[in-house]
């Protein structure tokens, strides 16, 4: 958990390094002389820039360097139908396991988890490695909504399983 935190406020003190970067540039260009002579001085307000620069977080997604597993790639004549249904496959027998379909020219690629480091991509590629024996860890960014959606998804289905146990 400490080491999710401090990517997050890294990630945030990057984010406004880069927005104040942008505003710089901006109030520079305002403030050069035109061609007629005139010229603009520019004065801000600091809690103005607080605000844009929360605007801009907001609007911005954040990612983390990761890894996935991947357990298809295929750039043949029926790769977009075969990742299709691995895909469906995958999430069909590992429900609590996000899974995604992207193309990579020229590869359709379906990769599986959002793992924060090598050693939870290992795991989860021995996991999956009896349906899927030709998996292997790739580096991904992954967004933190990715990030945080996966982690709820496995606390409700551990939830769901104990309820089950419970009901019997």
């Amino acid at each position: 958990m400490r080491k999710i935190l401090l990517i997050l406020s890294l990630l945030i003190v990057c984010a406004a390094s880069a927005d104040a970067q942008y505003v710089a540039r901006f109030k520079s260009r305002l403030a050069e002389r035109s061609a007629s002579g005139a010229r603009v001085d520019v004065a801000e307000d600091d809690s103005a820039a607080d605000a844009v620069r929360q605007s801009d977080m907001r609007y911005r997604p954040l990612s983390v360097k990761g890894y996935r597993v991947v357990i298809f790639f295929d750039n043949g004549q029926y790769a977009s139908d075969k990742a299709r249904a691995i895909k469906s496959s995958f999430e069909h027998k590992y429900p609590h396991v996000n899974a995604y379909l992207v193309y990579e020219s020229p590869y359709f690629k379906v990769s599986v988890g959002d793992c924060l480091s090598m050693e939870e991509a290992v795991i989860l590629m021995n996991e999956i490695g009896g349906d899927f024996p030709t998996a292997f860890p790739k580096n991904e960014e992954i967004s933190l909504t990715e990030l945080t959606d996966v982690r709820s998804r496995r606390n409700t289905t551990a939830e769901q399983a104990e309820g089950q146990a419970a009901a019997r």
